[in-house]
């Protein structure tokens, strides 16, 4: 008897420390996934709220909008419209730009059957879904003007995020080295690169300032966002929860989709920094318009 109790105490322990196995590499998934891109988001989100307060100030809100605000937002609302379609969610009302509508520039109104786990899953990618289109269009934009690649940068340049790295400073260090080499490399391409001219420069510079500005996670997005979030780790532990037991075979796959992934944060941050330089250009602007009124 106590043998037997003993025994069933050890597979206790084990089944507790597989399921803390599969939590631990679920939650290390999820942040590789999901921690950097939402992190830029946000950034981006601040940067662009700023960019079109100061804009509205400086140049004036009809010619802000009509100019730059018209394609961000446009591309913004076409994000989640894509995902609600990919995801059956029905699509009650869509506005990709809409100026005079008051606080909103436009808008998706979409419903889903609660209870379907495919349309409340989807949820999750229709409110990630002006990030996830952004940052395709700019690897589109970047690879037809200048043709450059991204993933070849991004295995030269291995950004290889995890839990680790913020644990050990050196590991941190070399990894924020890589990234800041990665956005450097990017930029001497396309301002340097031998398929660099003016027009393409003017171009891309319009380009990624207005599709930039769309890459961002508003309130309402994360709101959205986080009903599906619950059936992505569920989908996510359940898979590692079947399958820890014949090795970790996601590992590789992950690794390899973690540098993949750290060519469009080289192009994300490159529309950020774009987007702060376009900040300061419009404070020295406005400053100047102060001491003239």
């Amino acid at each position: 008897m106590i043998f037997y109790f003993l025994n069933m105490t050890e597979k206790l322990q084990q089944f507790w420390n597989y399921l803390f196995s599969v939590g631990v590499i679920t939650f290390s998934q999820i942040f590789i996934l999901l921690g950097p891109i939402i992190l830029l988001a946000v950034a981006m989100n601040i940067v662009a709220r700023q960019n079109e307060k100061l804009s509205y100030q400086v140049l004036g809100r009809k010619f802000y909008l009509y100019i730059f605000g018209w394609l961000g937002t446009s591309i913004h609302e076409l994000g989640h419209a894509i995902f609600a379609v990919i995801f059956v969610h029905k699509i009650s009302e869509i506005n990709l730009f809409s100026p005079k509508s008051g606080k909103s520039l436009g808008h998706v109104k979409h419903s889903y059957t609660k209870g379907n786990p495919y349309q409340t899953l989807g949820n999750f990618f229709i409110g990630l879904g002006p990030v996830l289109l952004g940052s395709v269009i700019l690897l589109l934009v970047s690879w037809l003007l200048f043709k450059l690649d991204i993933f070849q940068i991004a295995e030269n340049y291995k950004v290889v995020l995890s839990i680790h790295v913020f644990k050990n400073l050196d590991l941190l260090g070399r990894t924020l080295q890589n990234l800041g080499a990665g956005v450097w490399l990017c930029f001497e391409q396309i301002f340097t690169g031998p398929n660099t001219n003016w027009w393409k420069l003017l171009l891309f510079v319009y380009l990624f300032y207005s599709i930039g500005s769309s890459i961002t996670l508003s309130s309402s997005d994360i709101k959205g966002a986080s009903r599906g979030f619950y059936y992505f780790i569920i989908i996510l532990f359940l898979f590692n929860l079947f399958t820890l037991w014949m090795g970790d075979l996601t590992s590789g796959f992950f690794k390899n989709l973690n540098i993949w992934l750290s060519g469009f944060y080289f192009l994300i941050i490159l529309s950020l920094c774009l987007n702060i330089v376009f900040v300061f250009i419009l404070m020295i602007l406005k400053w100047l318009i102060s001491l003239f009124t």
